[in-house]
């Protein structure tokens, strides 16, 4: 699924929408520290080791009826209603759901037809070593765009959960935060390619070499039709991220 730093980026381009409620705009930048905390804050099990379905809210080779937000407020009701919430808890709970939409939608248009149900790739190894190429690659371009932002370090440094979520402690928050100031603030602490690479048990030379084979589109194999998926990916992802925000929000309108 797309990285911290492509859910930064897609945490922006949602509040710049044209589609936004400007009420619910004008909420998230009142609380923005609060907000860019939640949109990356799903992937906090990277350091608590929970299981992903404890911050994610859905299966990657399940189907649900549900989408993830959905369920989310369904197990934690008390989080469904933002007007109930301290407007920086509001704004975190908003940027989590922000980031649950993004998830799906690059499941449903870009993993699971091109790498998980794609005859391409001839064992599990290889399918996973060239998505993380894929992953990894949007990442660095992700992280240029954030280079470019500078108020953002600041901005997450300020951001203090206080029980934002009952499944994940403050502490957990802290450190996940300041993990990804670290990485923001320091272009060579980026570790990315090689925590992927670490868990998939190959050599970061070995991630690298495919990295720079789908960048410059020479990787073998081809994989016909990738580069307008990940542009649909990306318009239909904005438009479903806005609607969960719209039916979050939609007491206030």
């Amino acid at each position: 699924m797309p990285t911290p730093f492509q859910h930064l980026v897609y945490a922006r381009d949602v509040l710049n929408a044209a589609l936004l409620p400007e009420k619910i705009r004008q909420r998230m930048r009142e609380s923005m520290s609060a907000y860019l905390l939640g949109n990356t804050a799903v992937d906090v099990q990277s350091i608590t080791g929970q299981p992903r379905f404890e911050t994610h809210f859905y299966h990657v080779h399940g189907d649900s009826a549900l989408r993830a937000s959905d369920t989310l407020l369904a197990a934690h009701p008390h989080l469904a209603d933002p007007n109930r919430l301290h407007p920086a808890h509001a704004a975190f709970v908003s940027g989590y759901l922000v980031h649950l939409a993004w998830d799906e939608c690059w499941l449903r248009d870009v993993f699971r037809p091109f790498y998980m149900e794609s005859a391409l790739w001839p064992d599990r190894l290889t399918r996973n070593v060239h998505h993380n190429a894929l992953r990894v690659l949007v990442d660095r371009q992700a992280e240029a765009i954030l280079r470019a932002w500078p108020d953002l370090v600041p901005l997450l440094r300020t951001a203090q959960p206080d029980h934002w979520l009952p499944f994940v402690d403050n502490a957990a928050l802290c450190r996940w935060r300041d993990w990804l100031v670290t990485q923001l603030a320091d272009p060579a602490a980026v570790q990315t390619a090689q925590v992927f690479a670490e868990r998939m048990g190959v050599s970061p030379e070995h991630l690298e070499a495919v990295i720079r084979a789908v960048a410059d589109d020479t990787y073998t194999p081809p994989v016909p039709g990738l580069h307008v998926a990940i542009a649909t990916f990306e318009a239909c992802a904005l438009a479903e991220s806005v609607e969960v925000l719209k039916q979050y929000w939609q007491c206030v309108d």
